[in-house]
This record gives structure tokens, C-alpha cells and sequence, in this order.
């Protein structure tokens, strides 16, 4: 068989019937396609199994580079180089090897390699940054909830400092001093280390997210607590006196001193009344509610301790709900926002109108507290009227300890239905007498 020469390859014609096989030795051939399409193909036998293998196109000028490999990745090949690529090839051969073979096997292997690295690549950007982790932690986790608001706000704050950083990556220390830089701020005169504190808590909530999700291994920060940015919870211990609570209760009924709406005075009456949780009694239902026996009837799912629960209502507490029955008896909640259709009213709604009669001096004798300080002083006052001292927590759901807890299993249902009525008596007692001075043991 004859050698090609250059000017064939360029001048070959087509057979516009069928393939047209150039040989030049070693396998080699030069087909043209009837289209006019030229291409370089090595046909050779190894071990009993034909092979034609097209290594290429036909270029005059050939590919870039000086090596086969380089030649076969670009994919066209002048007369010279594919005569190289043959005579290698028949070399190889001859040592036993199949040169086709080897080269797909080693072309899938750099397919391979390349697809893992695309896939680190794409695994490495889907890994989530602090930021993406906020916003999934308060969209799978925190949505609908009132908390929030407030969560979100605290969440930010990290967010802002050190939010850009895949979450993977971020250290103990590296929360530590983000934690210390808002520790460092101020709001209105005071330093924000009980904000610093606030945001471990809830800092600590989201990696532990990140971890159930796999983003991490393990939390760095579940041993941080907010001593260490001299952040621990002010714990409230405000209690206030019988009198006190009258004062407020004649401050509800006066619209020169309050002038929040019926719903919300009725839900912070209803607070004081039967010292329940602020969203316990916010949230509540028409459904839970059977006016005429007095009882309210909190499901399980509504409770912090996740215990049914049952409340007796004093006639002055039935007497609130009826008087909300023409405003919301027809809505699910009932202390129905009045601005949020469907909605109930928020707690912290209710604890701002006591706020704003603090601020706006419409209460001079009594000292500054929240709503659910009202929880805490029913359960300090109750045996100041005679009531012993645990029958208040059972009023308030809470679960005793020790032997009490273990052994006595009574549900005191009727001391707690008179404990709430003498209740309610007094404050209705001291509220709407005159010169009444409230004596009580201390708490």
C-alpha cells in the first residue's frame, strides 16, 4: 500500500455512494464520507476482536501541541500526526497492549474525575453560609410563630457580622468574638451584653439545626453560655400587692387611663384573674370554653408543660367573657386581633398597653412590672388569703417536685375553684372600695 500524500488528502473527492478508505500504512486511512466529511481512522485486530477506531478530522494544519495525547483531545490531525498516533499505536501493539481501548478507558477516567470535581464544586456552593442557615432555620422552624420577629432580629445580628462564612466553617471563636462585638454596643445608655447573651441562645438553636441537617458534625458552640459574655437572664421577681392589682384593675375601667381597646383590657383582666400565661390566655378559643359551668379547658398542645389543663372562672372572669361575646363570639379566637383578620391579639400587645399607663404616669403607686408578673404574684398572694401555698401552682399548670409530686397525685379542683373565686372577690373588693388597705404576710 502506497503512502498518502498531502495534496491527496487535500484533493480527495467524495463517492457520493459510499465511504472512500485512503490507506497509508499502519492501519491508517483517510475515509471520506460522501457528504465531503474527512476523517482519520485506525483499524487494527488485537486478540482475535477487530477495531476501527476514528481518532479525528482531517486538518492541513493539524492540532496544537506535541504529544499524541494532545492530538487526540483536539480531535483533528494532519497527515504527519495522525502517522505518529498509527505508528505509536502499532507499537503498542506489538507490546500486547489495545491502544483504543486504553485510550477511551483513560478518557473515562478524566471524564470521571472531572464530573467529581464538578460535583465538589456544586457541593462546596450549595454548602450554606450563616445567613443561608438563618433563613432556612426561620423558615422550616420559626415560621408562623410570634416569636419570630424577635428571634429573626437576634439571628441578624450574627448574620451581620459574620453571615458571608459557610457555616461549616465557622469556629468557636469566631462566634465568641461576633458575640463580644455586640456585647460591646449600647441601646439607650445600656450595654448589650444581655442582647450578646440572647443571641448565643438562639445562635446555639440554629447550629444545632445545621447539625440535624448535616451541614456540620457538631455544634462548637453547645458549651457557651451567656456567663461568659457576663450575660445571664435577668430573672424577674416582681410581685405586687393586692392594692396594687386594684389600682391597675380601676385603671382598665377608666378610658382617661387606658386607652387600649375592650379586647385587650378584657385579656389583661383575664391575666389577673386566673394568673395564666400570657399566650395561654391571648390565644385562646370559644371552643375551650364552657361559660356556664365557669370552666376553661386548655388542651395540651396550648400549655408549656404540654398537660391539659383545666381553669376554673370565677363569676367575674365569666362575666368578662360574656361581655366579649358581641364583639368576638363569632370569630375562633377569643380575644380576636382587631387589626389582624383571624388572628388572635398578641401577649406582648397586652403587656404594651400596661406599658404605655406606666410610661404615661397613669399609674404613680404602683411598681413597674409585665403582665406576667401577674402570674407570679397570684401564686405569692393566694395564701395571704388563707389558700395553701401550692394550691397556686397548680392553678398555674406547674409541675411540683419531690414526694409531693410523687405521691399525691389530687387534682384539688374544688380548693382550686375557691381559691380563684376569693380571688377575683378581693380584687373586685379593693377595686371598688374606697380607703382599702391591703394587709398581707410576705411571700
Amino acid at each position: 500500500m502506497g503512502k498518502l500524500a498531502a495534496v491527496t488528502c487535500e484533493t480527495a473527492k467524495p463517492d457520493p455512494k459510499r465511504d472512500r478508505l485512503l490507506g497509508d500504512g499502519d492501519g491508517l486511512f483517510l475515509r471520506v464520507r460522501p457528504h465531503g466529511t474527512k476523517t482519520w481512522v485506525i483499524e487494527y485486530e488485537h486478540q482475535g476482536k477487530r477495531t476501527k477506531y476514528t481518532i479525528g478530522g482531517y486538518a492541513r494544519d493539524g492540532a496544537p501541541g506535541n504529544s499524541i495525547p494532545e492530538w487526540l483531545r483536539h480531535g483533528q490531525q494532519s497527515l504527519t500526526q495522525a502517522r505518529s498516533i498509527a505508528g505509536a499505536w502499532k507499537a503498542a501493539r506489538r507490546g500486547g497492549h489495545d491502544p483504543a481501548a486504553e485510550w477511551e478507558a483513560l478518557l473515562e477516567q478524566e471524564r470521571q474525575a472531572e464530573a467529581a470535581k464538578r460535583a465538589e464544586v456544586e457541593a462546596e456552593r450549595m454548602q450554606p453560609t450563616v445567613k443561608d442557615a438563618v433563613d432556612s432555620f426561620m423558615q422550616k422552624i420559626m415560621a408562623g410563630k410570634k416569636s419570630a420577629p424577635a428571634i429573626r432580629y437576634r439571628l441578624d445580628r450574627l448574620a451581620a457580622l459574620i453571615g458571608g462564612r459557610k457555616i461549616r466553617d465557622v469556629t468557636r471563636q469566631d462566634v465568641i468574638a461576633a458575640l463580644d462585638t455586640i456585647a460591646q454596643g449600647e441601646r439607650e445608655g445600656k450595654t448589650a451584653k444581655q442582647l450578646a447573651g440572647e443571641v448565643l441562645t438562639q445562635a446555639k438553636r440554629l447550629w444545632r439545626f445545621a447539625a440535624e441537617r448535616e451541614w456540620i458534625a457538631d455544634s462548637p458552640i453547645e458549651k457557651l453560655t451567656r456567663a461568659t459574655f457576663d450575660a445571664k437572664p435577668n430573672k424577674r421577681d416582681v410581685t405586687l400587692r393586692l392594692d396594687e392589682l386594684a389600682t391597675i384593675w380601676r385603671a382598665l375601667d377608666n378610658r382617661e387611663l387606658c386607652k387600649s381597646d375592650p379586647v385587650t383590657v378584657a385579656a389583661m383582666k383575664l391575666l389577673i384573674l386566673t394568673g395564666q400565661r400570657e399566650s395561654e390566655v391571648c390565644e385562646a378559643e370559644w371552643t375551650e370554653f364552657d361559660l356556664d359551668a365557669g370552666l376553661w379547658r386548655l388542651p395540651a398542645e396550648r400549655t408549656k408543660s404540654k398537660r391539659a389543663h383545666l381553669v376554673h372562672l370565677a363569676p367575674q372572669a365569666v362575666a368578662i367573657l360574656q361581655a366579649l361575646k358581641p364583639i368576638t363570639g363569632k370569630k375562633r379566637h377569643v380575644f380576636a386581633s382587631p387589626l389582624r383578620p383571624k388572628q388572635a391579639i398578641y401577649g406582648r400587645a397586652v403587656n404594651n398597653s400596661l406599658l404605655t399607663m406606666f410610661k404615661a404616669g397613669k399609674l404613680p403607686n404602683v411598681t413597674q412590672c409585665h403582665v406576667h408578673d401577674f402570674r407570679r404574684t397570684l401564686i405569692s398572694r393566694l395564701p395571704d388569703l388563707g389558700f395553701e401555698p401550692f394550691l397556686g401552682h397548680k392553678i398555674a399548670n406547674h409541675v411540683l417536685s419531690g414526694v409531693f409530686a410523687h405521691y399525691n397525685h389530687n387534682s384539688y379542683e374544688a380548693q382550686r375553684k375557691a381559691a380563684l373565686e376569693a380571688w377575683a372577690a378581693r380584687i373586685e373588693s379593693l377595686a371598688t372600695g374606697a380607703n382599702v388597705t391591703q394587709l398581707h404576710r410576705v411571700a
